[in-house]
């Protein structure tokens, strides 16, 4: 009859979903009771904070060049001096 037939069976199939919601319900458990939410908004807020910090270091930057200063990192890059 159905010799020579190779599949998955219904029962793998099950098994496997099975199997997947398992794992699927440890990690939300796991994000939500481990604090993996509270922790990524910290880091967000952490490099805000230091993407602020390093803006305001390049206002302090001064270099002074034959005559020429140069304001912050870019404009020392750039070579936008003022005389």
């Amino acid at each position: 009859m159905m010799k020579g037939q190779k599949g998955i069976t219904l029962v793998a199939l099950i098994i496997t979903i099975i199997v997947m919601l398992i794992l699927v319900a440890v990690t939300v458990t796991v994000a939500l009771d481990g604090g993996l939410i509270g922790k990524t908004q910290e880091a967000k807020s952490g490099w805000q904070n230091a993407d602020s910090d390093v803006n305001n270091i390049d206002k302090e930057v001064t270099f002074t060049d034959g005559g020429k200063t140069y304001t912050g990192i870019n404009a020392i890059v750039n070579g936008d001096a003022t005389e």
